[in-house]
């Protein structure tokens, strides 16, 4: 197997971006452009000369100099992303194949690029259960808890309406607000405002909102759309929000509007 380590400056990112796009596992947090976003510094281990797989190796330096892989910010999973298929033997061919100089670090990846040996890397494979549109809503929501139904009996007696027209700026001011202000905090209002206009940009995404009658924000969503999933990237409800079921109503008005699509998402993004 042809695999060879592709420092970033050398990426080509046409090469790279078709192969998350294709790939059997891909995913919006593979692209380039998403990890330029939330990564400061990563390279790319490539199969073959037409990149038909590449594995991300987004990386950072301890208090010693020494470098070692680092989850970024704002990116849940990574992956071997591959067009072709995802054999035990592939996967941990390129865990076997990182650089020496990655002298360890930690990793979340998606459950089919998981090694056997993890070797010198601590490896934690991403949460999470799909759920799937191609049904009515009825069934899509058929066994949620009770809790679920008890938010949206709350969220239909504050009477709340849907927030449109949200820019970048508006999801971050809030998303920010409610969270705190913190050293990290502000960092990922930066990146979530570059991501959100990447986004845009493509036409892959919008934010979503909840107000009140008076117009009051309570809760937002900016959701992103590829590779047959709904990514719901950033999301904040404030107390009240939280108090009259914002969240849930905003979730529930996305199952609704994409009920019977061939399309999945987060269940815990749907459920709360």
């Amino acid at each position: 197997m042809d695999i060879r380590f592709v420092p970033q400056a050398e990426l080509d990112k046409q090469l790279y971006n078709s192969c998350v796009h294709f790939a059997t596992n891909g995913s919006l947090y593979g692209y380039d452009w998403y990890l330029n976003a939330t990564a400061k510094e990563w390279d790319l281990l490539v199969e073959g000369d037409n990149y038909v797989s590449a594995m991300p190796l987004p990386k950072t330096k301890n208090w010693l100099g020494r470098t070692q892989l680092t989850q970024p910010g704002l990116i849940p999973d990574l992956a071997v992303y591959s067009v072709k298929p995802l054999s035990p033997k592939r996967i941990q061919a390129f865990w076997d194949a990182i650089p020496q100089d990655y002298r360890g670090g930690t990793l979340t990846v998606e459950p089919a690029s998981v090694p056997k040996d993890s070797g010198r890397f601590t490896i934690t494979q991403a949460a999470g259960d799909a759920l799937f549109l191609n049904k009515p809503y009825e069934e899509i929501t058929d066994d949620f808890p009770a809790s679920y139904y008890e938010r949206m009996a709350r969220s239909e007696q504050a009477d709340l309406l849907p927030a449109s027209n949200l820019k970048p700026e508006a999801v971050a001011d809030f998303w920010l607000a409610v969270h705190g202000k913190t050293a990290d905090n502000e960092w990922t209002y930066h990146a979530m405002q570059r991501i959100m206009y990447q986004i845009l940009h493509r036409s892959w995404g919008s934010a979503q909102g909840i107000q009140s009658r008076d117009g009051e924000l309570l809760a937002v969503s900016f959701n992103a759309y590829s590779h047959n999933r709904i990514f719901p990237l950033f999301q904040a409800e404030s107390q009240s929000g939280a108090a009259a079921g914002a969240m849930t109503l905003l979730a529930d008005t996305l199952l609704r509007s994409h009920a019977e699509r061939n399309l999945k998402l987060d269940r815990r993004f749907a459920i709360g």
